[in-house]
């Protein structure tokens, strides 16, 4: 059995928990598991893992740095304005999390992941076509590298089967994977952006954390 296989089997398990949590309107904080590494194995008390520092620029030309959403709950995407396949599902189901948790004040940040092409005007424009909150739903450029560490490293969104096969350090998968970021930095949940079942409990932990 792949890694790769083995994080589907716990990321569906793990939601399929959470689901039935949220459909018995049960859902709360305490309830939800903390992830601490790339597996994604749920722990049932605080890690020591948490979000690292960043210094990026929204789509607003604004600086945007982990200042900003500290103490905030959000969820993170990667995501690229080019891309014609996974995306715009993404976008349209990150559209109903910036809607049903309007009243929380939930933030989304959604990384560029080919930054040298999604400048901050071609991120403005891209927003201002799909209904993006600029105050509430940030889409984040900069320096490659920082995403792409940022990834790795703090959000696990990066899948070894890209490196393997090009042989490039900075290969990069796009990748459905939504993550569920706490007001301490800690990641909460994480979620298939294609899937109405997981956007439906994202939106129910996004606002148990919110309470």
């Amino acid at each position: 059995m792949t890694r790769a296989v083995k994080i589907a089997i716990v990321i569906g398990f793990v939601a399929a928990i959470g689901v039935a949590i949220a459909l018995a309107g049960k859902a709360s904080a305490e309830a939800l598991p903390y992830y601490g590494g790339a597996d994604f194995t749920a722990a049932w008390k605080p890690v020591a893992h948490r979000v690292g520092a960043f210094a990026l620029t929204d789509q607003r030309g604004r600086a945007f740095t982990d200042h900003d959403v500290a103490g905030r709950v959000y969820v993170a995407s990667f995501i690229y304005t080019r891309c014609s396949a996974v995306c715009p599902a993404l976008v349209k189901n990150l559209r109903k999390v910036q809607d049903a948790t309007e009243a929380g004040g939930a933030m989304v940040v959604s990384f560029s992941v080919t930054p040298d092409l999604d400048t901050p005007a071609v991120l403005s424009a891209f927003a201002h076509e799909r209904g993006i909150d600029a105050d509430r739903w940030k889409l984040v450029t900069g320096d490659k590298q920082t995403i792409y560490a940022l990834a790795r490293n703090s959000f696990f969104a990066d899948d070894d089967r890209v490196r393997a096969a090009v042989d490039q350090p900075d290969a990069f998968l796009h990748t459905e994977k939504l993550v569920l970021v706490d007001q301490h930095g800690r990641l909460r949940g994480v979620y298939d952006g294609t899937l109405p079942r997981d956007i439906e409990l994202l939106i129910a932990d996004a606002n148990a954390l919110l309470k």
